[in-house]
């Protein structure tokens, strides 16, 4: 079986495991990596999250 991954909206890099959010406006919805996913919810009244994304 192959091994998908998708690029962080943030930091650029292939990640297997995803989070799906809204951040900021416009509120459009973008995947990032749980790194980026940590920093972006802190006190961001803009948050939403929107599912996992698993390979």
């Amino acid at each position: 079986m192959k091994k998908r991954s998708k690029d962080c909206a943030i930091c650029n890099t292939a990640f297997d495991t995803m989070y799906r959010i809204q951040h900021k406006n416009p509120k459009t919805w973008v995947f990032v990596c749980k790194t980026c996913l940590v920093k972006v919810k802190k006190d961001n009244p803009l948050y939403t999250y929107g599912g996992t994304w698993k390979r």
